[in-house]
């Protein structure tokens, strides 16, 4: 509470704490009595009482502050706004105040980002609606090249990414590595949003920069309902990306048993290769997923296929590379148990 001892200082911690707290008559008295309105707290990344207020979606508290000249394009230590913190936290009527008052629905942070976006990502749907309605880029990106649509599905957001598709946003816009919102969500394995982005005509085989196409995506972070979704809708089996493979080879290297087992059943190519001729056997074994490995090789894995693996499993067997010692030791065992002799060469 202020009280006439209170120096600057004292004031200035009290009004963030007021403004923190929604006690517009505490903050109210604070300012009365000479507190700083547009002080910075440094020890809070350089935040003001207003953006402290906005952040909490104070409204009352937020008009008490402009109405005391509180500076609307302040920003804290990361070049986020009022506005920019108001819109992340889903915070509609303190955003539709702050634009009231003139804030620049435009400014971004210090990674290029705007309220619209950050809205979009925390699935703020209604706050989202309103800013479009004043006019919000809607295809306006972050410095990764990332858009309000891209972070509603990353987010699998459903009802949000539906918005945007319904005000015309891109669907097959691509952040810096090339990735759409369908690879996104498929990331993530947001089945629903998938649909949906599926529904709207979304390029089932899009590839990032690393060729990675969706279904790889979902593959490797083994979302085996949204793998299913995708086969169901045609999804290339053995497509590939530039670093394990296929999407057999993505699941096998992660561990996911039943991703892997729905591929297989599916018709996945058991010797398929990546660039560096790992089979998806190669790579689960490479990674100690010895459940995964026995798996492949009841479904007729090649044990003794040319790649790294099998050279590997040579090198463990007489004490080689530290590299292939892993890889080696479980794919040998199961070599062994299987009855195939690995006699070590001159050289390999």
């Amino acid at each position: 509470m202020a009280t006439p001892a209170m120096d600057e200082r004292a004031m200035t911690s009290a009004l963030w704490e007021a403004a923190k707290a929604g006690n517009t008559a505490e903050a109210s008295r604070l300012l009365d009595a000479g507190a700083p309105v547009n002080r910075k707290n440094h020890a809070n990344n350089g935040v003001t009482a207003l953006i402290v207020a906005a952040e909490h979606g104070h409204k009352d508290t937020v008009e008490l502050l402009l109405d005391r000249g509180a500076d609307l394009e302040a920003t804290d230590d990361d070049g986020s706004t009022a506005l920019v913190f108001a819109a992340s936290g889903g915070h509609k009527d303190t955003v539709e105040l702050l634009l009231d008052r003139g804030a620049d629905l435009e400014a971004t942070d210090d990674d290029g980002s705007t309220a619209l976006v950050f809205a979009a990502s925390g699935g703020h749907k209604d706050t989202v609606e309103l800013m479009l309605d004043r006019g919000a880029d809607l295809e306006a990106k972050d410095d990764d090249g990332s858009t309000a649509l891209v972070f509603a599905a990353s987010g699998g957001h459903k009802d949000t990414v539906e918005l945007l598709l319904d005000r015309g946003a891109d669907l097959e816009t691509k952040d810096e590595d090339g990735s759409t919102a369908l690879v996104f969500a498929a990331s993530g394995g947001h089945k629903d949003t998938v649909e949906l982005l599926l529904d709207r005509g979304a390029d089932l085989e899009a590839k990032a920069r690393n060729e990675a196409t969706a279904l790889v995506r979902a593959a490797s972070g083994g979302h085996v309902d949204t793998v299913e979704l995708l086969l169901d809708r045609g999804a290339d089996l053995e497509a590939k990306d530039k670093i394990f493979g296929t999407a057999l080879a993505e699941a096998a290297s992660e561990g996911h048993r039943t991703t892997v087992e729905l591929l297989l059943d599916r018709g996945a190519d058991l010797e398929a290769k990546s660039e560096h001729s790992h089979t998806a056997l190669a790579q689960a074994a490479s990674e100690g997923h010895k459940a995964i490995v026995e798996l492949l090789v009841h479904r007729g894995a090649d044990l003794e296929a040319k790649d790294e693996a099998s050279v590997a499993g040579l090198h463990w067997m007489r004490g080689g590379p530290r590299w292939a010692s892993r890889l080696g030791r479980v794919l040998a065992m199961v070599m062994m148990r299987r009855g195939v002799v690995l006699l070590p060469k001159a050289s390999v």
